[in-house]
């Protein structure tokens, strides 16, 4: 067996969005950094023929839009295929209605949304550009905690150190469970069903999200005349979904969303996730931080996943890569900083899509009539709905 050694600054564990954009960020500030996937990296080589539509979509905030910018990566998108979205309309389960408008709050829009597998070959070409190896299939199977450093094995008898090790493995983080690091888990017995449409009716670039109890339904718009759908739905519900043949599911769609569009025609084959809220003890120890769903998990109804990874990474690199500190990347008190500066926007985030999920999943009449009039409330008050998109895109 080979016994290679590979020194570096930083080494990212985890080839997803979150992971390869901590990557790019880490090396445009200087450093030495090496991306690991254990298993295989899920991203196509730069070149490689894409599907035609990618079901997985995701809604990027106009903040991190700006920074992937900076990165030199969202210029490495066709911009035929992201969209814009520039209103969203929003329904309660007893006829209240919420309407968000981008130019209304003074924004260019409020998200923007985008394909995963597109998203995620920008990122690798942008690694690729900056000569960041990435060791794909790396098979690393043992990590050792030392007073200066982070020793990576794998099953080939190679070994990668660094001084910090960023743990992008995901919702199931194997780094994670290495470091004894403890997390809670709220698995909410629903089931994320994705799919996109080919509509018959143009939908100008608006989102539509329906609360219909324990059951949420939103339409992300796409670029030519097309939308993907995340639709929360109870395990039974959501198994009943993906077996249904795809004329029937687009009818099922269509009518769910009172046939705001038309006809729908489904143009990718149907997904289901399952949904949890997830907490960690700690996001930091000597040599490690966590980042992305290896740090937190939330439930998707308020589209911001990847958007708290990515505030995850710009926290992190800003900290790691500060000039007035003498301290290595690795050092617990400089992590500290980087939990702390995290801490605010994760707790918020959690009680809003955790909250939220709740309040309309309770069938007391009285809460009913709560949330109701509260969004009613909330739609008649300009000024409030301004501040609360213009908190959101960042």
């Amino acid at each position: 067996m080979a016994n290679l050694k590979h020194e570096f600054d930083i080494i990212v564990l985890g080839a997803g969005l979150v992971g390869v954009a901590a990557a790019v960020a880490l090396k445009l500030q200087g450093h030495r950094v090496a991306l690991l996937e254990r298993g295989k990296a899920g991203a196509e080589p730069a070149g490689t023929e894409l599907a035609e539509w990618d079901s997985r979509i995701y809604a990027v905030s106009p903040g991190n839009v700006a920074w992937l910018e900076r990165l030199g990566v969202w210029q490495l998108l066709d911009a035929g295929r992201f969209c814009g979205v520039d209103s969203m309309q929003i329904w309660g389960d007893d006829g209240a209605a919420l309407e968000l408008d981008a130019y209304a709050a003074g924004l260019a829009n409020l998200s923007v949304i985008v394909e995963g597998n597109r998203l995620q070959q920008a990122l690798i070409a942008r690694l690729g550009s900056l000569e960041v190896p990435l060791v794909d299939e790396a098979g690393v199977n043992q990590v050792d905690w030392n007073a200066d450093s982070v020793m990576l094995h794998t099953a080939n008898g190679e070994t990668y150190t660094a001084a910090l090790l960023v743990g992008a493995d995901g919702a199931s983080s194997w780094l994670r469970g290495q470091a004894d690091i403890t997390v809670k888990r709220h698995d909410y017995a629903q089931m994320g069903v994705v799919a996109n449409f080919a509509c018959e009716r143009p939908h100008q670039s608006q989102a539509c999200q329906w609360f219909r109890g324990n059951d949420v339904l939103a339409w992300l718009p796409l670029p030519q005349q097309h939308i993907s759908i995340v639709w929360s739905v109870d395990n039974a519900r959501a198994q009943a979904l993906t077996t249904l043949d795809a004329d029937t599911l687009a009818q099922e769609v269509a009518a769910a969303g009172h046939h705001r569009l038309g006809q729908l025609t489904m143009v990718t084959p149907v997904q289901a996730f399952p949904l949890a809220m997830q907490e960690t003890s700690s996001l930091v120890k000597p040599g490690l931080a966590l980042v992305g769903d290896a740090a937190h998990q939330v439930h998707p109804l308020a589209g911001q996943g990847v958007n708290l990874g990515f505030r995850d990474v710009q926290a992190l690199v800003e900290v790691v890569s500060d000039r007035q500190s003498r301290r290595r990347p690795g050092d617990v008190f400089v992590l500290r900083r980087y939990e702390r500066a995290r801490k605010a926007d994760m707790m918020s985030m959690r009680l809003l899509t955790h909250g939220l999920s709740s309040l309309y999943a309770h069938p007391a009449p009285w809460l009913r009539m709560l949330r109701n009039g509260g969004m009613q409330c909330l739609n008649r008050m300009p000024a409030l709905k301004k501040q609360l998109m213009q908190h959101a895109v960042i």
